[in-house]
């Protein structure tokens, strides 16, 4: 079955039509820097250690999106951010939290790196700040943060997605949807925004989006003098 933007191309790259030794080539390519940065983290944790700061330090290793490297017959980033460019690593070593191995299952968002740095850093965290603090997750056994809305939001000129742990939602600027089943279509090959079985997941999706869009534009405060 053929993906559904397989044929687009990523309007902010040079993409082409990578053969086989080319794409071989760009893997090779990610990850040796993969590992290269792999290697500098090390150098940067090492030296924590040997000045006795690490105790005292918090870390968090996460990046801005990730690549295609050939899946869907694409390469780079872009629409529609599926989860081959929008999910990321996030890890973060809080001295002074509870130790928690492994993963938490839990959707986050690269605004919550901000807010999560000030609560830890005791600092007041600005009421019109988007995002929210990721440390309520950190402790081992902790009961997470209900208020959460559960979701991520990627965007860029003329289209937005929601991600939930269902489903990726995306509207155009042209009003054109589409929805992806990730039960059931881990890989978003099919749109199932005209099935009649999902007419209800459609709209609640849509209006989850507007509720987020609508929650992060609250009024900012004042700065002005006069």
């Amino acid at each position: 079955r053929e993906p559904v933007f397989g044929d687009e191309r990523n309007p902010d790259s040079e993409d082409a039509a990578f053969g086989d030794d080319e794409l071989r080539a760009a893997i090779h390519g990610y990850y040796a820097m993969v590992s290269e940065v792999d290697h500098h983290v090390g150098r940067i944790l090492d030296r924590l250690d040997a000045l006795a700061i690490a105790d005292e330090t918090m870390v968090i290793f996460t990046s801005d999106h990730g690549e295609w490297l050939g899946k869907y017959g694409r390469y780079g980033k872009g629409h529609p951010a599926d989860d081959a460019v929008s999910r990321v690593p996030l890890v973060v070593r809080a001295p002074g939290t509870a130790p928690q191995t492994g993963t938490v299952g839990t959707i986050v968002e690269a605004v919550d790196v901000l807010p999560t740095i000030l609560e830890y850093a005791a600092i007041q965290i600005p009421p019109a700040l988007q995002g929210r603090s990721l440390l309520p997750l950190l402790h081992e056994d902790a009961p997470g943060d209900p208020h959460r809305p559960g979701s991520a939001i990627t965007e860029h000129r003329g289209w937005k997605t929601l991600r939930t742990d269902q489903f990726r939602y995306l509207i155009e600027e042209s009003g054109r949807e589409y929805l992806f089943d990730l039960e059931s279509d881990p890989d978003e090959m099919v749109d199932v925004s005209g099935q009649p079985e999902y007419a209800s997941a459609l709209a609640a999706q849509r209006h989850a989006l507007l509720r987020r869009l609508i929650a992060r534009e609250r009024p900012r405060p004042r700065t002005w003098t006069y």
